[in-house]
């Protein structure tokens, strides 16, 4: 019996990736359902450009009105409107910052925000998922667009192809 199979999964699985990205130490928390896992409404898609297309971020499911919490410990970095939506973005001390749309928040900039605590309410302006309502939530490192569900402990599985014996 060949261990070439075996060893292909074995790589594959090593290249997905380490452990999800460190912020204070430990995973992400949930920042919709009040403690129960959201149903992911649409998933990241890295651009193959910086300024192509792509979704540079995940959609949450969410009901309008419902609390939007940090995702983990950091300050305000922005507050305001993009594209007719509310939104908030968290710099976190790993340098990562997390952004979520659409957000009502009486946030300012520079204030701290802790892990699990309120940073708004989903805003009732149409988004990613109209007609349904979503909260978009989005990971970046300086230019670089992050998947934000490896902060969450989750690994995106690749399967690589297997050389015929």
């Amino acid at each position: 019996m060949s261990t070439t199979p075996f060893l292909a999964l074995l790589v594959a699985g090593a290249l997905v990736g380490g452990p999800p990205p460190a912020t204070s130490g430990s995973r992400w928390s949930r920042p919709v359902g009040d403690g129960d896992r959201p149903a992911l409404a649409a998933p990241f898609d890295a651009p193959e450009e910086q300024w192509g297309p792509g979704h540079r971020g995940i959609d949450l499911a969410a009901s309008v009105g419902e609390r939007v919490t940090a995702v983990d410990t950091g300050v305000v970095t922005h507050r305001g409107r993009i594209a007719g939506r509310g939104t908030v973005t968290v710099t976190h001390a790993s340098g990562v910052r997390s952004t979520y749309e659409p957000v009502d928040s009486t946030l300012r900039v520079g204030d701290r925000v802790e892990r699990g605590r309120g940073i708004g309410r989903v805003g009732d302006e149409a988004g990613h998922c109209a007609p349904a309502t979503c909260l978009h939530l989005g990971a970046k490192r300086g230019a670089t667009y992050l998947d934000p569900l490896t902060f969450f402990g989750v690994r995106r599985v690749i399967l690589l192809p297997v050389p015929s014996v």
